[in-house]
């Protein structure tokens, strides 16, 4: 994301609400006192506890029309710095949130507003005051002891996404799962939904329902016995575990010549290992728009 001035004003232009994963704080927000610091490693260690997101700190709210933006309200630069920003933040919450950005948007030469971008962590961050906190309801508020140890579970199961790209040479649609977590998987098993219209269907055994065909993909491979052999000798297919940070190919998708029409949308679901199921969809047509 590309944060700026214009990405502050537009925010308040359109009226976006806070959400789960926004939240708009005034410059008075920042304060050295200890009760202030305190609520900085609350707010900000309950998105790492969540889904991660932003806190604008330096936009006021609307006092008629609570969670809406109403205006810039800069900070100081030379009272509260990124860096004593970062201080706090990192000394007040324990564990230290790595996935943890600050954005400074200079408004005039003294006066700054603070984009604090957090990415949903795989642990639990505690707050100042000794607590776990969450997001719920536009507000921060106290984990129960199980919510807290399924965050902390975060971390025995592998995080897995899709990933898609295009080959215009035989006009297919190939699908990579991208573990982004720390452990790797073993067993994956994904099933993606297409129109069936767009499908060449005579190349997958796919389930039709509803115009829609699904098809299943798993991280196997086949591996030849004698490549130098003219006549082709397989070992059973097995599966590939994926490790972390790295990425496998699954399947390619032969598709007619216009996938391309702005309804055709494609779905999907990932099961792995003892992880609970993710799934999403996107527009073939944003594949044109990367």
């Amino acid at each position: 994301m590309d944060y700026s001035k214009d990405y502050l004003l537009s925010l308040i232009e359109n009226k976006v609400e806070e959400s789960l994963n926004l939240d708009y704080k005034s410059a008075m927000a920042l304060d050295k006192q200890p009760s202030k610091t305190a609520e900085i490693s609350k707010d900000i260690s309950s998105f790492a506890n969540s889904d991660g997101g932003i806190i604008v700190y330096g936009i006021k709210e609307d006092n008629e029309q609570r969670h809406f933006p109403k205006e810039l309200d800069p900070v100081k630069r030379k009272d509260f710095s990124k860096e004593w920003l970062e201080q706090i933040i990192n000394d007040k919450i324990k564990p230290r949130i790595d996935n943890l950005k600050i954005h400074p948007i200079p408004i005039t030469d003294e006066e700054v507003i603070y984009i604090v971008e957090i990415g949903k962590s795989d642990t639990a961050h505690q707050a100042d005051d000794k607590k776990y906190y969450k997001r719920f309801n536009f507000q921060s508020v106290p984990m129960y002891d199980y919510e807290i140890r399924d965050i902390l579970n975060r971390q025995k199961h592998p995080k897995l996404e899709l990933s898609f790209d295009f080959d215009n040479r035989i006009t297919a649609l190939i699908v990579y799962v991208n573990n982004v977590g720390s452990v790797f998987a073993n067993y994956v098993n994904v099933k993606i939904r297409l129109p069936k219209k767009i499908v060449v269907e005579r190349r997958h055994n796919g389930i039709i329902k509803n115009n829609i065909v699904e098809i299943f993909a798993t991280n196997t491979v086949r591996e030849m016995v004698d490549p130098y052999s003219q006549v082709a000798k397989y070992w059973p297919s097995r599966y590939e575990p994926i490790l972390p940070k790295t990425r496998f190919e699954l399947i390619k998708i032969l598709l007619h010549s216009s996938p391309f029409d702005y309804e055709n949308i494609i779905e999907w679901e990932i099961f792995c290992d003892n992880a609970n199921p993710v799934a999403g969809s996107f527009r073939l047509a944003d594949l044109l728009n990367r």
